[in-house]
């Protein structure tokens, strides 16, 4: 009985803890979310030394001349689909996986964010989006 007693005066204690004493606020954080601006600061500051200037080849710049990228769907989690939304000179714009073929010779390596990367005969060659506004 005495201990059934203690129990509940316990519970009661707990309770009346719990509802009077003001919860403990999580301390302010302002983080960056926006990946794009975090990796330019990171590469302002030249964190890992400077890259050498590269030019696009022959090859890289007759692909974009040939291909305009019009959109991606990059999943977040390895093994979903990924997708990118492609089209060729006189051609409507035609979505493709990754593996497909998008011109005789090139397929989809590898979509990302805001690029995708094709492969021409081993050789992987970057397209990006154009950016917003532009076409």
């Amino acid at each position: 009985m005495i201990a059934m007693l203690a129990l509940l005066a316990w519970l009661g204690a707990r309770m009346f803890w719990d509802l009077t004493v003001p919860a403990t606020p999580e301390p302010a954080m302002v983080m960056d979310t926006d990946a794009l601006r975090i990796a330019q600061a990171v590469a302002a500051r030249h964190l890992f030394g400077e890259a050498p200037v590269q030019g696009t080849t022959g090859a890289d710049a007759r692909l974009e001349a040939n291909l305009k990228l019009h959109g991606v769907f990059a999943p977040a989690k390895r093994g979903q689909i990924a997708i990118a939304i492609l089209s060729s000179k006189d051609k409507p714009a035609v979505a493709v996986r990754v593996g497909e073929e998008v011109l005789p010779g090139v397929t989809l390596h590898r979509v990302l964010p805001r690029s995708v990367e094709l492969d021409q005969g081993g050789q992987i060659f970057p397209l990006t989006l154009p950016e917003r506004g532009k076409t």
